[in-house]
């Protein structure tokens, strides 16, 4: 039986493949990149790939980039989330279904019950970290256990792409305080998105714009003690 673990970049993905690579499981990994990745998931994943000593499969849809600018900048929103169907999941469902695999294992945990998933068109998949019963506590400590935590968790609260429209207030002051020009880079992309259709990366008051002015201003004044944090989750897929 040929397997296959989807990677992200993230820590239950990751683990995911330390859980198996410890058990003597023979499988492949295969990452979907949207171009709009963040540095650190392009630096962890060959580490990850030369550590467990499996073969390292990149896919893609077409950058991010391309599909907004096909769009007249038209940006992903909860209503039109073009981006996880076109860039994560239409690309690797190609490739597993090209390479004939048996099942596929995906970085769900135990205490995330309502994210397992039955088979989908066609293709099976497995869930270790839950079947073990590992939490996010045990998931971190196994990938720290490698050195295959990946350092965005120091001040991001997921790993999905830099500009994901589920990202909280948190990780977009986080992306402008690590890495500015991706901030701007959004924030452009914004700009023209809210010119010709009127949405912006937020559904709320904080444009991009606003976010960056407030942070550099940030070291005069404490700015942000009236903002209240989002609780809503990124997609499963963004995230595994």
């Amino acid at each position: 039986m040929k397997t296959y673990v989807a990677v992200s970049g993230g820590a239950d993905s990751t683990a995911t493949a330390l859980l198996l690579w410890e058990r003597d499981v023979e499988f492949e990994l295969c990452f979907a990149d949207t171009g709009a990745e963040l540095p650190e998931v392009y630096w962890l994943l060959p580490r990850l790939a030369k550590t467990v000593g499996k073969p390292f499969h990149v896919v893609s849809g077409g950058g991010f980039f391309q599909k907004l600018v096909s769009r007249g900048f038209l940006l992903p929103g909860p209503r039109v989330r073009y981006c996880t169907g076109e860039l994560k999941q239409q690309p690797q469902d190609r490739f597993y279904r090209a390479m004939g695999i048996d099942e596929i294992a995906v970085g769900i945990r135990a205490d995330e019950p309502r994210r397992l998933r039955g088979d989908r068109a066609g293709l099976h998949y497995t869930y270790p970290l839950a079947d073990t019963g590992m939490d996010k506590i045990a998931v971190k400590a196994l990938c720290a256990k490698h050195d295959m935590l990946n350092p965005l968790y120091e001040w991001r609260n997921s790993v999905s792409c830099f500009c994901c429209f589920f990202q909280p207030l948190r990780d977009w002051r986080g992306l402008w305080r690590h890495h500015p020009t991706l901030f701007t880079v959004a924030e452009e992309w914004e700009r023209q998105s809210l010119v010709v259709s009127g949405f912006g990366w937020r559904s709320d008051k904080w444009t991009l714009e606003k976010i960056r002015l407030r942070e550099q201003c940030q070291g005069k004044l404490d700015l942000w003690p009236d903002v209240v944090e989002e609780t809503e989750e990124p997609c499963l897929i963004c995230t595994i």
